[in-house]
């Protein structure tokens, strides 16, 4: 197989060594699923997705060529070069198998209480498959908390869960988590947050509704649809896979509930909760503001926190200047004489960061600045 001319243009960036081990593959009759920007690859540089592992004769580090083997969710080996900025990745090892759960509960007969607890534990997350397997309680997943729909080429899903926090808290969880910021309306009576964004290589449209207001929690909806019809077949099981595990990623944290009936809930609170949400961030909307609340968070002790397989950065306040430290393969510690000096830099550090959904394309200065924001630890 041949280089296909749509990566033509990025391959010709990538090292000489990379571009040797991708041909041989390519000749082998291996194919490129995509040419990434992102972790793990530097901001000036680029990752190579292949579809097949590597033949094991060329999976080792040889002629400037480091090879590790990974296993995590997004690619089970790695090729790079000494400088680390550019990768060439191999598709993820297949998950493992689903527990025998006869066999689980042979070895528990006698131990109810433990099976039990173990049981419940799993109805932290979103793990409806096993958790209906683990427990007989017909309650622990309800059946009308989540819908989905598949076609070849698209994917749809439908989550209602319950949460005590207000909108604008799961708002700003979503888009720290999704690198996009969401557009907050009132449609059809009730709050509605949308947004788009290239994730995984396809594009995602995204709503939050905010159903109804009881108590001591509120009832949501998240609703995601992506199409990859655009795509080359030979790329449809990747992606049909991605949207399945990109969903129950993302939604881990969040409890599933049956939808809530119709007038359900506390009208006032309801729209005490809107109205808040609709000016929760008005008074944000310059750079200049977004920047001082970002100063004044940290001087009052919020840090920004990168982590990642070489190590991890730390931008704090030291109580007189700002700081940032760099802690694994390449430690560096530095400190900034001014709030004039930094925070060029800390734009320029989260630069990939904030545009990585939309690159080659930049998102505004605005934007940039308010990304920033949601990635601040408190």
């Amino acid at each position: 197989m041949s280089l296909p001319a749509e990566f033509a243009g990025e391959f010709a960036t990538f090292p000489a060594e990379l571009r040797k081990l991708v041909e041989a593959e390519l000749k082998a009759g291996n194919s490129i699923l995509a040419i990434e920007h992102g972790f793990p690859a530097a901001p000036c540089g680029a990752s190579i997705k292949l579809a097949q592992a590597v033949n094991d004769k060329r999976r080792k580090s040889v002629g400037g060529v480091v090879f590790y083997a990974r296993n995590n969710s997004d690619y089970a080996g790695e090729f790079s070069t000494e400088q680390r900025h550019f990768f060439v990745l191999e598709p993820p090892l297949p998950p493992e198998p689903y527990p025998d759960m006869d066999a689980i509960r042979k070895a528990a007969e006698g131990k109810p209480d433990a099976l039990t607890q173990f049981a419940q534990t799993r109805t932290t997350g979103f793990a409806p498959a096993l958790i209906a397997q683990l427990s007989d309680e017909p309650a622990s997943v309800p059946k009308r908390a989540l819908t989905s729909t598949e076609t070849a080429t698209s994917a749809k899903r439908l989550l209602h869960f319950q949460d005590p926090r207000p909108p604008p808290e799961i708002q700003f969880a979503l888009e720290r988590d999704l690198m996009t910021l969401f557009t907050v309306a009132m449609i059809n009576e009730r709050l509605t947050m949308t947004a788009k964004s290239n994730l995984v290589g396809a594009l995602y449209e995204i709503e939050l509704r905010f159903e109804a207001a009881m108590l001591l929690k509120n009832c949501y909806s998240l609703r995601v649809e992506t199409s990859w019809a655009k795509s080359p077949a030979t790329h449809h099981d990747y992606y049909r896979k991605t949207a399945d595990s990109w969903f129950s990623y993302r939604t881990r944290d969040f409890m599933p509930a049956n939808p809530p009936k119709a007038a359900t809930g506390l009208s006032a609170r309801y729209q005490k909760l809107c109205a808040a949400s609709l000016n929760a961030e008005a008074h944000l909307d310059t750079v200049p503001a977004l920047q001082q609340t970002i100063v004044a968070a940290m001087k009052r002790g919020a840090r920004f926190t990168t982590s990642h397989k070489e190590g991890d950065t730390n931008i704090t306040w030291n109580g007189e200047r700002f700081a940032r430290t760099d802690c694994g393969d390449y430690p560096d510690h530095k400190v900034f004489s001014s709030e004039a000096e930094f925070l060029p830099a800390l734009r320029q550090f989260y630069d990939w960061e904030t545009s990585r959904n939309i690159y080659p394309k930049k998102v505004s200065e605005f934007e940039a600045w308010k990304l920033i924001l949601r990635l601040l630890r408190k």
